[in-house]
């Protein structure tokens, strides 16, 4: 068992976010929409003021990557996309210890982005 260099925030719909999504939904979607959450891993954090900063520096690619689930054409997600709309989307939850239980080594899919030049903005 090793534990990784990372905390993990999960997101679930407010009823905002499902109002927005619902014209988007397939009749699976309607039966499990209210359960679902998604995890995303984020950098290490010491407390709560330093894990709201790096949600504040990585609030629009979750923001973004959840529209993105529903409608894979921005012009019809909401603008602006500020963090008080995110907010009022999105009940989060912080996770400051991620253990990884597997024996297969982690590895990660898709291409680079710049949350990273995100987060250093919001800590500097």
């Amino acid at each position: 068992m090793a534990v990784l260099n990372r905390c993990a925030v999960a997101v679930a719909a407010k009823p905002p976010m499902r109002d927005w999504s619902r014209p988007f939904w397939s009749r699976e979607d309607m039966e499990s929409v209210v359960e679902e959450e998604s995890l995303y891993l984020i950098p290490t954090y010491d407390d709560e003021p330093e894990a709201l900063a790096i949600l504040h520096a990585y609030y629009n690619g979750i923001f973004q990557s959840e529209l993105e689930l529903w409608s894979r054409d921005p012009s019809h997600w909401p603008t602006p996309r500020s963090f008080e709309l995110f907010d009022s989307w999105f009940a989060v939850r912080f996770f400051p210890l991620i253990e990884d239980l597997a024996q297969e080594p982690l590895r990660s899919y898709g291409v680079e982005n710049d949350f990273d030049a995100q987060l250093h903005q919001a800590l500097n």
